[in-house]
C-alpha cells in the first residue's frame, strides 16, 4: 500500500514537471516572437542607415603636363535612412588601386571622411592616373548593446528591449566609392562665374534674385557653390547655364555678395571661380509721384511704376474705404472715378504678389475752377492794354471762359476754351478805368467768377 502511494505521487510529480516545462517552452517561444516583432517595429521606425555613392564612378582628369591631380580629390557619399543625418560619423576602412592586369594594390589610408550637412565627403590626397576603390563605413549612434539588452534612442526617449541580432546592423553600413583618374590631352576650360551688372539697386520688400552665369563646364549639377550670407544658391535644370543667388529678406543699405564655385574635375585652379557684386536696397519710390487728393466724379489716374523694378512684374490692387475695386497690371496707367459716397482710395502695389508700396488718396467735392490774373501790359504804340489770365479745372484741364467789361465792348478774349487766355482792352476812347468780369466753367460742372478793375494812366 505504501509502495503504491509513492508510485502515484511520483507520477504526479513527473506530470507536473512536464506541464511546467511545456508552459516554459511555450512562454519562451512567445517571448521570442514578441522580441522579434519589437525588433522589426524598431527597425522600421528608426530606418536603417544606408550609404551609397552619388555617382557610380567619379571621373577625374589630369592636365597633360602633370603626373597627378593638382589638388586633393573629393568624393561624395549619399546618406539615406535616418531623418536626422548630421550626426552620422564616417571612417575610411581601406583603399585599393585596380591595376591593368586585374590585380588589386592596397593603398595607404591617407584620406579622411567628414560629415557635410548630412552627406559624407571623402577627401584624399592628389592621385596618380588609375582606378581607385575606397571602402567607407558609416555609423549613427541610436542602438547600444548592453549584455542581453539593447537601448534604443528615439527622439528624446530611450527604450530598453531584449537583444536582437536583427538590430545589430541598423546603425551601420558600408559603401564602395570608385574614382577613375585619367590623363587628358586637351587643356581643360577655365571655370568662370559672371553677372550682368556688378552694381544693382533693389527695392525694400520683395526677395532679391540674381542670375550667376557659369562657363567652362557643361554639367552644373556637379558644380558645388558657396555664397556669403545671407544669400543662398538655387539650382535649376542641368540644361541651364546659370544658377540663382537668392536673398529672401533684403535690408536697407548696401550689401556685397561673393559667390564661389568648384567644378570638382580635379583641374586645380581651373576648377575654381568666384564673382562679387553689390546690391543697394532702397525704399520703394514711385517714378511719378501720385497726388494725395482726389475728387468725386473726376477720374483719378494712378501710375504704380516703381524705381528699380520691372513694371511687368508689378500689379496694383485698388480699394475704397476697405472695399476692393479691382486688381490690374501696373502698366498701362489705371483710372478710377470716385463716387460721392467714397472717402478714401487705397492703391497697393504688388511685386509678384508681395506688397511693396501703398498710396492713400483722400476724396472730396471738386473745387470750382480758379481764375488767376497773371500779368498786365500797357502798350502805348498800339494803344491797348493786354492782360494774361490762367484758369483750369481741378485736374489741370481746360475751362470755358466768358468776359463782361465796362465800358461795354471795350475788351475781347483771344479764345473761349483753354487754360491760358489773353484779354485785349482798346484804349482809343481814353477810358480812365476798365472793369472786367470773368466767368469760368469746367467740364465737371464747376463754376467760378472773378472781377478786377484796371486804372488806365493818362
Amino acid at each position: 500500500m505504501k509502495t503504491s502511494s509513492l508510485s502515484f505521487y511520483f507520477v504526479l510529480y513527473i506530470v507536473a514537471i512536464i506541464t511546467v516545462f511545456a508552459i516554459t517552452v511555450e512562454r519562451d517561444h512567445l517571448l521570442k516572437q514578441r522580441d522579434e516583432v519589437i525588433a522589426h517595429l524598431i527597425s522600421v521606425y528608426v530606418k536603417p542607415l544606408q550609404l551609397a555613392a552619388y555617382v557610380d564612378t567619379t571621373r577625374i582628369f589630369i592636365e597633360p603636363s602633370r603626373t597627378q591631380t593638382r589638388d586633393s580629390v573629393a568624393l561624395r557619399i549619399k546618406v539615406e535612412g535616418p531623418i536626422e543625418k548630421n550626426d552620422v560619423t564616417f571612417a575610411l576602412e581601406r583603399a585599393e588601386k585596380l591595376l591593368e592586369n586585374g590585380e588589386v594594390q592596397s593603398q595607404g589610408l591617407l584620406g579622411a571622411v567628414r560629415n557635410d550637412s548630412g552627406d559624407g565627403i571623402l577627401i584624399c590626397p592628389p592621385l596618380q592616373e588609375g582606378t581607385y576603390k575606397f571602402y567607407v563605413s558609416g555609423y549613427k549612434r541610436r542602438i547600444i548593446t548592453e549584455g542581453n539588452l539593447m537601448r534604443v534612442s528615439i527622439g528624446d526617449t530611450t527604450y530598453a528591449i531584449p537583444y536582437s541580432a536583427a538590430l545589430e546592423m541598423v546603425d551601420r553600413d558600408t559603401t564602395v566609392l570608385l574614382a577613375k583618374v585619367a590623363r587628358t590631352g586637351v587643356i581643360p576650360p577655365q571655370l568662370t562665374l559672371s553677372v550682368q551688372e556688378a552694381q544693382e539697386n533693389w527695392v525694400l520688400g520683395p526677395p532679391y534674385k540674381k542670375k550667376i552665369f557659369v562657363g567652362g563646364t557643361e554639367n552644373l549639377q556637379r558644380v558645388s557653390f558657396a555664397v556669403s550670407a545671407p544669400g543662398r544658391i538655387e539650382m535649376g535644370s542641368a540644361a541651364e547655364s546659370y544658377v540663382l543667388m537668392a536673398w529672401d529678406k533684403p535690408t536697407l543699405g548696401k550689401s556685397t555678395f561673393t559667390v564661389s564655385a568648384d567644378a570638382n574635375r580635379g583641374f586645380g585652379e581651373k576648377d575654381r571661380a568666384s564673382v562679387t557684386f553689390n546690391v543697394e536696397v532702397l525704399p520703394a519710390t514711385f517714378i511719378t509721384t501720385p497726388s494725395a487728393k482726389g475728387f468725386w466724379g473726376i477720374p483719378y489716374t494712378f501710375d504704380g511704376q516703381l524705381v528699380g523694378l520691372n513694371p511687368l512684374d508689378l500689379s496694383v490692387d485698388a480699394s475704397h474705404d476697405g472695399y476692393s475695386i479691382w486688381t490690374k497690371p501696373v502698366v498701362p496707367r489705371v483710372s478710377v472715378i470716385p463716387d460721392k459716397t467714397w472717402n478714401t482710395l487705397l492703391f497697393r502695389v504688388l511685386y509678384r504678389g508681395t506688397l511693396v508700396k501703398e498710396h492713400t488718396v483722400s476724396l472730396s467735392a471738386p473745387p470750382p475752377p480758379q481764375i488767376k490774373w497773371v500779368q498786365q501790359n500797357l502798350d502805348r504804340s498800339r494803344n491797348v492794354l493786354t492782360i494774361s489770365v490762367a484758369s483750369s479745372d481741378p485736374t489741370g484741364g481746360p475751362v470755358r471762359l466768358s468776359l463782361q467789361a465796362q465800358p461795354a465792348g471795350i475788351a475781347r478774349l483771344d479764345k473761349v476754351a483753354g487754360t491760358t487766355f489773353t484779354i485785349t482792352v482798346s484804349l482809343e476812347g481814353k477810358p480812365p478805368a476798365v472793369y472786367l468780369k470773368l466767368s469760368a466753367t469746367d467740364q465737371y460742372g464747376g463754376q467760378s467768377v472773378s472781377t478786377k478793375q484796371f486804372n488806365i494812366p493818362q
